[in-house]
This record gives structure tokens, C-alpha cells and sequence, in this order.
């Protein structure tokens, strides 16, 4: 479901959306001893599960984990939406732009959309375990700081 979907299936996204709330259910049971919780610190959790599960970026992009990925780029978009007041959403028709046709969550103002589907991939890069964590808590910081977001403490 993380590749780009060709035009002639436009309803694909309200398809996949509307299949978000199962499929994190079924990634919760599987990934059960990481309390994904949805917290910020569950994406710590995450991505370490990530790197001791797959050794590289091209074993987790194999077309045998596509599923796993779908489910993982869910949870991670998730917690973004739910922590910085985002939407899911797809751009469509442009080429120009890189996430053409792939899941993204959307922010209010100028902030730059999020693609969980480049967190999870370059967490492979940064092998640092925290990638994903710090991008959410450095756009959480800008995004408080700029009034955009409003968080409880």
C-alpha cells in the first residue's frame, strides 16, 4: 500500500484510511511488548524495534514486508497527527512533488508536511534509534514556539 498508486484507483486513500483504525489494532497485538501507546517515547520504542528487526532499508522495503511497512508508517503518522494537531492527507497529480500519491500528515500554517513512510526509511540512515522521536519533538518545539499548537503539560 506504500508504493505510489497509479490514477485509475483514486479511492485507494479513503480505502486506506478508512482501514487505519484495524490495522493499528492488529500492529498493537503483534508489537504488544512495546506499549505502543501512541506517546511520543512509543516511537523511541518503535524505531529500536526497527533496527533489530531489519538489518537494512532494502529488507524492510521488500515487496514480503510491505505490510509490516504499511503498518508501521501508520502508527508513526499517528502518533504525529494525534501530538501536532495534523491531518492525513495525499497529494495527487503532481510529479513535482516527491510524496505524489503516499500518505502524509498535514500541518496547519507553513509547516513543511510529514511523511511518516521517509521517517521509518531514514531511520535506517541515522541508526540512531531517536531519528523518529526527535523529528516529532523538533517540530512539536517549533510548532509551540510559533502558537500553532497548544500543548498540555
Amino acid at each position: 500500500m506504500v508504493e505510489k498508486i497509479n490514477d485509475h484507483n483514486e479511492d485507494w486513500f479513503e480505502e486506506w484510511l478508512m482501514l487505519l483504525p484495524d490495522e493499528l489494532e492488529k500492529l498493537e497485538k503483534a508489537l504488544h511488548h512495546l506499549d505502543l501507546d501512541y506517546s511520543p517515547e512509543s516511537l523511541l520504542r518503535l524505531e529500536g524495534w526497527i533496527l533489530a528487526n531489519y538489518p537494512s532499508m532494502d529488507a524492510i522495503l521488500d515487496d514480503r514486508e510491505k505490510m509490516t511497512l504499511d503498518a508501521l508508517l501508520r502508527y508513526v503518522g499517528e502518533v504525529f497527527r494525534v501530538h501536532l494537531q495534523g491531518k492525513w492527507d495525499i497529494v495527487r497529480n503532481d510529479p513535482q512533488y516527491v510524496f505524489d500519491h503516499l500518505p502524509i500528515i498535514r500541518f496547519s500554517g507553513n509547516i513543511p508536511n510529514t511523511s511518516p513512510l521517509l521517517l521509518v526509511t531514514a531511520s535506517f540512515d541515522r541508526h540512531t534509534g531517536e531519528f523518529i522521536y526527535d523529528s516529532l519533538m523538533k517540530k512539536r518545539r517549533f510548532m509551540e514556539s510559533q502558537g500553532l499548537i497548544d500543548v498540555q503539560k
